[in-house]
């Protein structure tokens, strides 16, 4: 196997980032879709594809094209570092709307366990709702 050219390797970049952005998009429609199984597969392969930009980082820092890039590269390289920013403005907003959808989630589970028992459910020392049927009931003094 050959030793890819800097030109071969900036277009595998260019690739990469974009698969990710795509990825980062369906993510986006998961989320809201709420679909547990394809959020999971979402972020193995998003994951995946991290691992593919990383390796191709480093085998590009070892280029000596790097030191005196050609305008046209220059140019490529821009594009590949505006689509990792909407990739990272897209994981941000991703990342919030999954906190939300957890938050939401607690807050139901809290209310199907209040509706079970009112005078069965306790908090912890962090908020969180737990029905307890033996508070108060198995104190011997």
């Amino acid at each position: 196997m050959s030793t890819p050219t800097f030109e071969e390797l900036l277009q595998a970049q260019s690739d990469n980032v974009l698969e990710l952005l795509e990825v980062m998009e369906t993510e986006t429609t998961v989320i809201a879709a709420r679909k547990a199984t394809d959020i999971e597969a979402c972020a193995k392969r998003k994951l995946a594809t991290i691992q593919r930009i990383q390796l191709t980082d480093a085998q590009l820092a070892r280029c000596s094209e790097l030191a005196s890039p050609s305008d046209e590269v220059k140019e490529q390289i821009t594009k590949i570092k505006q689509t990792l920013e909407q990739c990272h403005s897209l994981n941000e907003s991703n990342g919030a709307a999954l906190q939300r959808a957890q938050l939401s989630m607690h807050k139901l589970r809290n209310l199907f366990q209040e509706a079970a028992g009112k005078n069965e459910l306790t908090y912890d020392s962090d908020g969180q709702a737990s029905g307890s049927r033996t508070l108060g009931t198995n104190i011997k003094a």
